[in-house]
């Protein structure tokens, strides 16, 4: 049987083979090193998984503060 461990974030940092389950762990026959488990069951590679970047938030908080400037919010 093959067995993976995940991160808090779902993303697969371990693939072991073996009987039995250990602590942590969970049997799956799909999902490698570096993939997100979704919670369809499906895994996804963690490079098509949108990140917000930082200048994506430099950018929501200035558009914020100008509403606010405007007193639209």
């Amino acid at each position: 049987m093959r067995f993976i461990t995940l991160d808090a974030n779902n993303k697969v940092i371990g693939i072991r083979n073996g009987r039995q389950t250990v602590e942590g762990e969970i049997q799956s026959d799909t999902g490698e090193i570096g993939q997100i488990l979704q919670p369809d069951g499906t895994f996804v590679d963690s490079e098509s998984i949108p990140q917000e970047t930082q200048l994506d938030r430099i950018e929501n908080t200035l558009d914020y503060l100008f509403l606010k400037q405007e007193g639209i919010i």
